[in-house]
């Protein structure tokens, strides 16, 4: 067929994954707001202002603690990175080691399959059975890497990570197309998937700044490997060579059929850093293949968005006990009908909605450009304009670039009083955050309402 249905599912899979990885990186804002107590203090003077209602705020928990291998990224990093995967991709291209590519894969995988899939499952399933107390303790306690004490219920996740990593492997060597078995690729569609909720949960962009760097930078090296690299190695597109572990198989496909064990009949199995659901109803099999990173590196952004909506929203609650912010931008929509529930998403609503929109549209393009010009697209060719030009134009529009562009200070705030990590600046303090009027110099404990009833306006070290 012209057209395949496969094509349509690897474009949903991989929206949903790119929101729900988003999403999930700024759980450690809801879940700080859901259980505050908002007690308004009792008045230190009577002759106080009205306008200045002070509530108790909930202390830092260390419970809420962020991972030691958090990392937040810098230009340094973001250029590294690049650097770092143009000089991986050209050995895979030169030494054609996809095999030990699969190994590792399988490897790390296994690892996200314990943390985001089969750990938060088996706690779930235990909590609510008689073993909770059993499954919970101790029962290996090492200094050996820093692994310190792991429970039962660890330890089961652990094995069922790496078991299912390994069955994927043996079928891996063991299958000559193993992408048209329906386990093979649906485990590695889910390893996927947990390697990139694993890696938003761990890698934070702070700023748009650092973004529009990696973005930009990536958006270069996507093009180049996809477009530019065949004017240099005779044909050869680098990108399409190595996602297709050699590129696809020479020979006639009704060839290939009759004698599969010919020379000219092998590769074009997809590399396993992707996603990836064969053909449907097409007897010329292939796959419909989506990089990882065309999720991980807009999810950077996607991410970022979601979290500055939800430490607005946190900041909010610990002024005034909702998590509606009270700033909304001046833009007037039509009221009671779908335009006007559009616009005041787009204008006056948060970021990360908007984002996810932009993302789909953006793959969509993506998907449908490689039906158009019949070759592999570098799907951030697409997604980059889309995504970081929308960020811009909303900060633009709501007032907020310089802000978003230097860092949210209201990030750095949620942070504080989730983790703990800095402390709010004493009230004599001049630099704060202005987001229409007002300012907080209150210390660490308490809020102080703006004289506009604004969200409240933050100041950190």
């Amino acid at each position: 067929p012209s057209y395949n249905l496969s094509a349509m599912i690897i474009w949903a899979l991989g929206v949903f994954i790119a929101a729900l990885a988003a999403f999930l990186s700024a759980q450690d804002y809801r879940n700080h707001r859901k259980p505050l107590p908002m007690h308004p203090l009792p008045s230190s003077s009577s002759s106080a202002p009205t306008n200045e209602r002070t509530y108790t705020a909930h202390q830092p928990s260390t419970s809420n603690s962020p991972p030691p291998d958090s990392l937040e990224l810098t230009p340094l990093h973001a250029l590294g990175f690049i650097v770092m995967a143009s000089s991986a991709l050209l050995v895979l291209f030169f030494l054609k080691i996809y095999s030990f590519v699969k190994i590792m894969y399988a490897f790390g995988c296994s690892g996200a399959l314990t943390q985001v899939f089969f750990f938060p499952i088996y706690t779930k399933l235990f909590t609510s059975t008689k073993y909770k107390r059993y499954m919970s303790q101790v029962c290996i306690n090492t200094p050996l890497c820093e692994i310190g004490a792991v429970s039962r219920i660890e330890v089961l996740s652990a094995m069922s990570g790496y078991a299912l990593g390994l069955a994927w492997l043996i079928l891996a060597f063991t299958l000559r197309h193993p992408e048209n078995n329906v386990f093979f690729w649906v485990v590695q569609d889910i390893m996927g998937a947990c390697m990139c909720m694993l890696f938003l949960s761990i890698i934070k962009l702070n700023s748009i700044r650092v973004a529009s760097i990696l973005l930009i930078v990536a958006f270069l090296y996507d093009i180049f490997f996809v477009f530019v690299t065949p004017l240099i190695f005779k044909g050869q597109s680098v990108m399409i060579t190595v996602a297709t572990s050699g590129g696809p198989p020479k020979a006639d496909p009704s060839w290939c059929e009759k004698y599969p064990t010919d020379a000219d009949c092998q590769g074009g199995d997809p590399l396993p850093m992707l996603l990836t659901v064969p053909r449907i109803a097409d007897y010329q099999q292939g796959a419909s293949l989506l990089g990882l990173g065309d999720i991980v590196l807009p999810g950077l952004l996607l991410s970022f968005a979601a979290r500055f909506d939800e430490a607005k929203k946190l900041v909010g609650f610990m002024r005034t006990g909702s998590a509606t912010p009270t700033n909304r931008s001046p833009h007037t929509c039509p009221p009671d009908s779908p335009a006007g529930r559009i616009c005041g998403l787009l204008c006056n609503g948060g970021y990360f909605v908007p984002l996810v929109i932009a993302y789909a549209i953006g793959l969509l393009c993506a998907n449908i450009a490689v039906y158009v010009m019949n070759m592999g697209q570098p799907a951030l060719l697409y997604l980059v304009p889309a995504c970081l030009g929308t960020m811009v134009v909303l900060g633009k529009r709501r007032n907020e670039l310089d802000d978003l562009w230097h860092g949210p200070k209201v990030i750095r705030a949620a942070d504080a009083m989730v983790y703990g990590e800095e402390e709010f600046e004493t009230p004599n303090t001049e630099n704060t955050l202005s987001e229409g009027g007002g300012s907080v110099g209150a210390p660490l404990g308490t809020v102080e309402e703006g004289p506009n009833g604004d969200v409240p306006l933050l100041s950190l070290t």
